[in-house]
């Protein structure tokens, strides 16, 4: 059973991971519970070409780089990921400098009664030559980034600990 509660913010222009300790004490039935504080994740992302860094809060941005735009790894975060592809800071900047691979407002496309989140359908603009997504896949490759920057940290590092075998309360 993991040592945490992990909270996670799946929000529209940032996301955000915040976390306690759980403690043996915190909720015992014959005395109030004692208050733990509750810590913020510095998420390590891209910020710019083979430069990450950690930042309070990962922007809910996602760039689909063109074939040889970057070197290659360029865009590679700490641990593996999607080839092509960055989360966060440097996707947010560079992508207001090409607007047609930039994924913005996903999830508000989620909940958009017009649209299957399933299809894709992001970035709106692209180019045709731009392979889209759906914003479930958007949404997914922010969640991805969030729970493997968990992961990489020191509070993830336990197999018991690691977000993905956590249980989940809505």
């Amino acid at each position: 059973m993991s040592r945490f509660v992990v909270g996670v913010d799946l929000g529209t222009t940032n996301c955000s991971l915040a976390y306690a300790a759980m403690d043996e004490g915190t909720a015992d039935s014959r005395s109030s519970p004692r208050s733990v504080p509750i810590e913020q994740l510095p998420i390590p992302q891209v910020v710019g070409l083979n430069d990450v860094s950690p930042r309070p809060l990962l922007p809910s941005f996602l760039y689909l780089a063109g074939p040889k735009e970057f070197p290659p790894k360029a865009l590679d975060p700490p641990w593996k990921s999607t080839p092509d592809r960055a989360v966060g800071v440097f996707a947010r900047d560079h992508g207001a400098k090409v607007p047609g691979r930039l994924v913005s407002s996903a999830k508000s496309w989620l909940s958009h009664a017009g649209v299957d989140r399933r299809a894709a359908i992001l970035p709106w603009t692209a180019a045709a030559d731009v392979d889209k997504i759906s914003p479930v896949d958007a949404s997914t490759a922010y969640l991805s980034h969030l729970r493997d920057a968990w992961n990489a940290s020191a509070a993830g590092k336990t197999a018991a600990d690691r977000l993905e075998i956590g249980r989940a309360h809505v």
